[in-house]
């Protein structure tokens, strides 16, 4: 697909050299990955696509295996919390009744409709059938992930594939690779359109719509998507017909499948699977720089209507679904970054949604970390900014998993005042540090496209 634009002989010139040395368009994850396989002179290649996806077969069977055992053995149980209500909500659909008569289940009943064959019988097979489908999702993320990546950056597809934090999550019985596999279906069969394929674009429409169904929050890419489409297009006159029949078939797969649960299950369904999301007050496990406040209503008996975190979603949306597309709309322009820049758009685009996210937990990260590869490709962060970057994310997020082991498992109330809320904040700022590295780093991108064309014009 990238071919075209990533040749071997391609170099992007910068200001005052006439090459742009290779090792330096690598950055952090290419240069922790053996630069050196990535010899244009020689295509070398540490392993063929065959091999990376035959490996991360049998690394999720290994997982899913030991899952069994562990579950059966063990007594710290494998299985998630989570995939116990989404099997528990499928039994109830299976006796024809609704999924929400299961108690925190939150999600859409196509969810719990898919796990029906958990209640076939009652063995570690059957009720693993759900794992065995997002374990499926997950190695389709990751194929995806290996198509839409320029040839010689193929090897960063491993970020996903070979990741043990994304094995553990499908392995256990979460459902995001779902999410993720409908999200890179929907991007890949825009960039294949090449703006031209109205097919194609409404496939891609539809497909958005149905994310948008299964998690409200991909409903921040479609400024993105809308600005990949007709990117020439001024701002002051958004409309063009293929824009339109993007958005139309997005309104058809989201409505449609919403309008189909809400027939069945009523007001239940909207208040669960949406509304509540606007008011949960989920402060266990949450890094989120609103999380004391969340602590502190959740023990009141009479809340306030004065909530700070009932706002939260106003910075949220201002930035991951208005600013960050705004600010790098232009690299559209260009055909030699327009098809992966689509990719890192959205990576910053999640990347802020989850920050600012009243709610912030490990499990979220899966959402960006689908997207990291393609934003590593070309990317111009140097080894030592990026490798600063992810000890600061991590030791953050550390310092916050230390204070909550001292509230949860220590009893320590005085954490709140010495810990808790700084780390909070800490994490979120570091966050902030990161994500205008990530906007600047894709600019500096979009100035060397500039410079290029100026050049051949």
């Amino acid at each position: 697909m990238y071919k075209e634009y990533w040749s071997k002989d391609f170099i992007i010139p910068k200001v005052g050299n006439p090459r742009l040395e290779k090792k330096k368009d690598l950055g952090l994850f290419s240069n922790m990955c053996h630069v050196h396989l990535l010899s244009h002179s020689e295509p070398a290649k540490m392993l063929s696509v065959t091999s990376i996806l035959l490996i991360s077969f049998i690394l999720r069977v290994g997982f899913f295996l030991f899952g069994l055992y562990q579950d059966e053995y063990m007594p710290l149980p494998y299985t998630d919390i989570d995939y116990y209500v989404f099997t528990d909500a499928a039994k109830f659909v299976a006796d024809s009744q609704s999924p929400f008569m299961r108690a925190t289940y939150r999600y859409t009943p196509l969810l719990a409709w898919i796990l029906i064959p958990t209640t076939f019988k009652y063995n570690q097979l059957w009720f693993s059938f759900g794992k065995l489908v997002f374990i499926v999702c997950d190695l389709i993320t990751g194929y995806l992930s290996l198509l839409t990546l320029p040839s010689n950056h193929s090897f960063l597809s491993i970020i996903w594939l070979f990741n043990p934090m994304v094995i553990t999550i499908s392995t256990r019985g979460s459902s995001e690779s779902l999410l993720t596999s409908f999200i890179l279906l929907s991007t890949y069969f825009l960039v294949r359109a090449k703006n031209s394929n109205k097919w194609l674009i409404s496939f891609s429409g539809l497909l958005l719509g149905v994310s948008i169904h299964l998690k409200i929050y991909p409903l921040i890419y479609v400024p993105t998507y809308l600005l990949f489409v007709d990117p020439n297009q001024p701002l002051h006159k958004p409309m063009t017909m293929k824009r339109i029949l993007f958005v139309i078939s997005l309104v058809i797969g989201f409505i449609s499948l919403s309008y189909w649960m809400y027939s069945i299950y009523g007001m239940r369904y909207l208040n669960e699977a949406y509304f509540y999301h606007l008011i949960r007050l989920d402060h266990r496990h949450n890094f989120s720089v609103y999380n004391i406040s969340l602590y502190l209503h959740s023990a009141q008996d009479k809340i306030s209507s004065l909530q700070f975190e009932k706002i939260a979603f106003i910075p949220q949306l201002g930035f991951s679904l208005v600013i960050v597309p705004l600010c790098l709309q232009r690299g559209f322009k260009y055909p030699i970054l327009k098809d992966l820049l689509i990719y890192k758009v959205m990576f910053i685009q999640t990347f802020v949604f989850i920050m600012f996210n009243k709610v912030c937990t490990s499990q979220y990260f899966i959402w960006f970390l689908c997207l990291l590869p393609q934003y590593l490709a070309s990317t111009k962060l140097g080894v030592r900014k990026g490798l600063a970057l992810l000890a600061g994310w991590i030791l953050t997020q550390g310092l916050w998993l230390f204070n909550g082991w001292r509230l949860e498992f220590r009893g320590d109330l005085n954490v709140f005042q010495t810990g808790l809320f700084y780390s909070s904040c800490a994490f979120f700022l570091w966050n902030a540090v990161m994500a205008s590295e990530f906007i600047h780093d894709v600019k500096m991108q979009i100035y060397e496209a500039e410079l290029l064309k100026d050049k051949t014009e």
